[in-house]
């Protein structure tokens, strides 16, 4: 793709440096020459011109070889039109033994320039073809990179998720309720997206905090009551309630009965090991309760 882009634009600078280039050899080396040796009187043999056909055979291979022959050939005439011999005589020349053998010199030439050219312009090809191979492969590459990077914040946020989830069920499975209540307002809260959440315990009204998340930030100045709570939990043993779990700031979306479940699920887990801080047995309380 890229050589065929750049083709059409390189043809016409080729054509005209190469005419140039003709266009001066022949009249330094072939024009002037002739010149001279007519008034002089004298045959060239081999006629100077060839080294400009040679130099361009060198250059352009046989095209360069074939214009030489026309630059030459046409000064040769020009220089002896003007001197008064005439072209023929000129040219008649040309069947002689040096001239043959510059002729056969620069057909050699031409032929050697010649596939050295076509194996650049071969090279170039597969230059251009390795040169767009490299890219896709970059290209390849970046995009791997992209997928290892996401992998492995997956992981990392895996690893996170399963280390909190250890933490968290450490304390639940314990036998401390500072840490069994931290535990589950630590799950409530991650499950729930809440701003902030509490465990209280206590029975017959007598609670006492055992347990707060207040995420709400610095400017947040209303206090955690459980009054303005958004979703309440009770904590049940058996047919004892030993405390609640309440949550503030809870999305629109995760009032649900999905999380009302899971928050069951949270204060059953963490019941028996509130029970040992609870007071004295109470009646029974019912389902969760939602509020605001």
């Amino acid at each position: 793709m890229w050589i065929a882009d750049r083709l059409p634009h390189r043809i016409p600078l080729a054509l005209r440096r190469r005419a140039l280039d003709a266009l001066v050899l022949a009249v330094a080396l072939a024009l002037i020459p002739e010149l001279l040796a007519a008034r002089a009187g004298a045959a060239l043999e081999p006629h100077p011109g060839w080294i400009a056909v040679l130099v361009l055979a060198a250059r352009y291979g046989s095209g360069g070889l074939f214009v030489g022959l026309i630059a030459a050939g046409g000064a040769v005439g020009v220089g002896s039109a003007v001197a008064g011999t005439g072209p023929v005589t000129s040219w008649s020349r040309l069947d002689s033994g040096p001239n043959l053998i510059a002729f056969a010199a620069c057909l050699a030439v031409s032929w050697v320039a010649s596939w050295h050219l076509r194996r650049q312009a071969d090279l170039g090809e597969r230059l251009s073809a390795v040169s767009d191979r490299a890219g896709e492969a970059e290209a390849k590459i970046e995009t791997l990179r992209d997928v290892v990077a996401t992998l492995r914040a997956r992981v990392d946020r895996t690893s996170t998720s399963l280390s909190f989830l250890r933490d968290v069920a450490s304390g639940l499975n314990g036998t401390d309720p500072i840490a069994a209540a931290q535990g589950a307002a630590d799950l409530a809260l991650a499950r729930t997206e809440a701003c902030a959440a509490a465990v209280n315990v206590g029975r017959n009204g007598f609670q006492r905090l055992l347990a707060v998340r207040d995420a709400r930030g610095p400017d947040a100045l209303a206090p955690l009551t459980l009054r303005d709570a958004d979703l309440t939990v009770p904590i049940e043993k058996g047919n004892d309630r030993v405390g609640v779990i309440a949550l503030w700031g809870v999305p629109r979306s995760g009032l649900d009965d999905a999380t009302t479940h899971d928050l069951e699920v949270i204060a059953s887990w963490c019941a028996p090991a509130l029970a040992i801080a609870s007071g004295r047995p109470s009646q029974p309380n019912g389902r969760p309760r939602r509020t605001g």
